[in-house]
């Protein structure tokens, strides 16, 4: 799909959501740096039955940190041989959200669209990551089924996401003499 129509746009409620938070041993700044120029296929691990991200395919708009990402649309190519679309609503030094639509695979028949969002907290020198994701079903009936999956197989991906992101966000860290190896961590 060419992904060039227009995107959903974001519901007041009716959302079934899940939050999952991470505490990072790493500056905030320098934690976004990696974070920010860290590819999403290097990010987002396999769960369950759920493929994987292959690659991203700029669509428009750039996401490039160092240049205002609002607006930036790409294609997500699964490694299943499916697509979603991505495009980037805000994007601050205290946050990143993001809208998903358009699956070609079986979540087509239960998700109309789907809003992510990260926040960014320092913490005394370390940062508090909190994702918080919202899938919106596409009718009443499906509600029920979307939920068990929001709160298994999805709150699985992002827990084992939000791990990487730790434990790439330290490791950075510790390259760029953020952090000391022996410094406890919570």
């Amino acid at each position: 799909p060419a992904y060039t129509g227009p995107r959903p746009e974001p519901a007041e409620d009716g959302y079934r959501s899940h939050t999952e938070s991470i505490r990072i041993d790493a500056p905030l700044d320098a934690f976004r740096q990696w974070v920010n120029h860290t590819e999403l296929n290097d990010l987002l691990v396999q769960s369950g039955n759920l493929p994987s991200v292959a690659r991203t395919e700029a669509i428009w708009g750039t996401f490039d940190p160092d240049q205002d990402r609002v607006g930036a649309r790409r294609r997500v190519v699964l490694d299943d041989g499916h697509f979603t679309a991505e495009e980037v609503l805000v994007d601050r030094p205290e946050g990143f959200r993001y809208i998903v639509w358009g699956y070609t695979n079986y979540a087509r028949l239960m998700i109309d669209h789907a809003i992510g969002e990260f926040n960014y907290q320092d913490e005394g020198g370390k940062t508090r990551l909190t994702w918080t994701y919202s899938f919106r079903p596409r009718s009443a009936m499906v509600r029920p089924f979307l939920s068990r999956f929001v709160n298994g197989t999805w709150a699985d991906l992002m827990r084992k996401t939000l791990q990487v992101m730790r434990e790439g966000g330290e490791r950075q860290a510790l390259v760029n003499g953020d952090r000391h190896p022996h410094q406890e961590r919570s």
